[in-house]
């Protein structure tokens, strides 16, 4: 049977069958090179598209940098001229007083960018509670060139009224600022201080707490005004007591005030200290410091203490018109009327007897239904051929204001009247008391109120019609 085999046949298929495992070995090792050829070549994509998304991004945050910066330099050149304009822009500003109460922004801005320059900015500055004009405007040019034009042109009528062009307080400004800039600490807080009030007496008797402060409030903040009257008259006693929230300010009404003329008696005005005592006439000697701190002036030798101090020492006195001048325009300043006074370059109006304060009662007469406001309108400047209504707007602007404090029967404006008269007539006395308090010592384009009662015998012998 052994012969029967063939050995060159079995060699032949062993042969073959390694052949064809040694096929299928070569066939799996390509396979495995091919895929791993495929595995690089999609990393060497990956590594691609990750160097080229990195270069965007690092592409993109590049010029969001720069977006940046210019966004930044624009900021810092937009705030340099910003500071410019700002230093500048009180030498480009005029300040416009007695502009005629029913001129409005666009005549102004008309007339002065006819006869001066390009205006920037017009600002008209109105009563916060009625909207009215109160004759005051600045006004802001382009080119500091039109300020010199519009100088110039002071006195020149803008809707029928004579305007006076005045340069704004630009370097006041500038020094006001800087010092306060160069201030880098906290002031510390200030305590209260009181204040004693002498001479109420006479024509100053019935002086009540409002009176004194409107008198006191344009210096500071009043934390209260203890006002001793005489239980039976219910008249002051001669003297009051004024506490201040700062201690400076109450130094300053000090100042100010201490000799201050007013409706006839001197004011005598001193730091009232804590050891004082009151009797029935007021603090006792040597408990009340006048025009210093140390406490040791009573007084009864104020003039000898204004000896002793020296002519610029002199804590307690108005030495000059110049220094009178400036209280008043502060008292203006605080809405409560000025004493007296009026504002910078402006006549000085004329004193009624009766009272130098508004509101003071019995100014120009016994209260009744019948109230005079002096100073409405300038008869010299009143032009009816160009402003035909003019007492017609006069009548009905000074009937809408009264009636706020009550009904009224009549307005008439006095055309005759050489003082701005307007005569307003209620239906009761509190109604016209109410007015009179409220709008005597106001300011009406440009001119100062002067509100007093007056007689039916003397509405019935004045007014027509």
């Amino acid at each position: 049977m052994a012969d029967d085999l063939d050995f060159d046949a079995v060699e032949q298929l062993l042969d073959n069958a390694e052949k064809a495992a040694g096929a299928d070995r070569r066939d799996d090792d390509r396979k495995r090179d091919k895929k791993d050829r495929r595995s690089r070549s999609r990393s060497r994509g990956r590594e691609r598209r990750d160097r080229s998304r990195s270069k965007s991004r690092e592409a993109r945050r590049i010029e969001k940098e720069r977006e940046r910066e210019e966004q930044r330099r624009r900021e810092e050149e937009e705030e340099r001229r910003r500071q410019v304009e700002d230093a500048t822009r009180g030498d480009r500003t005029v300040m416009i007083v007695c502009l005629h109460h029913k001129a409005d922004e666009r005549d102004v801005y008309e007339f002065f960018s006819t006869n001066a320059g390009k205006v920037r900015d017009v600002q008209i500055i109105r009563d916060a509670r009625t909207g009215r004009s109160k004759g005051l405007a600045y006004i802001e040019f382009y080119l500091q060139e039109a300020t010199l034009k519009a100088l110039a042109l002071s006195g020149q009528p803008v809707k029928g009224q004579a305007v006076r062009v005045q340069p704004s307080q630009a370097e006041k400004n500038r020094a006001a600022q800087a010092a306060k800039q160069s201030i880098h600490y906290t002031a510390p807080r200030e305590t209260p201080l009181r204040l004693y009030v002498g001479g109420l007496t006479d024509s100053l008797a019935n002086i009540s707490e409002e009176e004194l402060k409107k008198l006191f409030s344009p210096f500071g903040e009043i934390e209260f005004i203890d006002l001793h009257r005489d239980p039976y008259t219910n008249k002051c006693k001669g003297f009051a007591f004024v506490q201040f929230k700062n201690a400076s300010e109450a130094r300053e009404a000090m100042t100010a005030m201490n000799g201050f003329q007013l409706a006839g008696k001197e004011l005598k005005v001193g730091i009232a200290t804590s050891d004082m005592q009151l009797g029935e006439s007021g603090p006792m000697s040597g408990s009340l410091a006048i025009g210093n701190t140390s406490g040791v002036g009573a007084l009864d030798s104020l003039d000898d203490g204004r000896a002793q101090q020296g002519p610029d020492q002199s804590m307690g006195l108005l030495r000059d018109h110049g220094d009178r001048l400036a209280l008043m325009q502060k008292l203006q300043g605080s809405g409560g009327g000025p004493l007296g006074g009026a504002p910078a370059g402006m006549p000085p109006r004329p004193s009624f007897a009766g009272g130098l304060l508004g509101g003071l009662s019995g100014m120009g007469g016994p209260p009744s239904t019948v109230i005079v406001l002096h100073g409405m309108f300038n008869p010299s400047q009143v032009n009816l051929q160009n402003d035909p209504e003019f007492f017609n707007d006069i009548e009905a602007d000074v009937e809408q204001e009264c009636r706020k404090y009550g009904s009224v029967v009549k307005v008439w404006p006095d055309q005759q009247s050489t003082r701005g008269d307007v005569w307003v007539r209620f239906v009761d006395v509190t109604s016209a008391t109410n007015c009179q308090r409220a709008l005597d010592r106001r300011w009406f384009a440009g001119q100062q109120i002067i509100a007093e009662f007056t007689s039916e015998s003397a509405w019935a012998a004045t007014v027509r019609g």
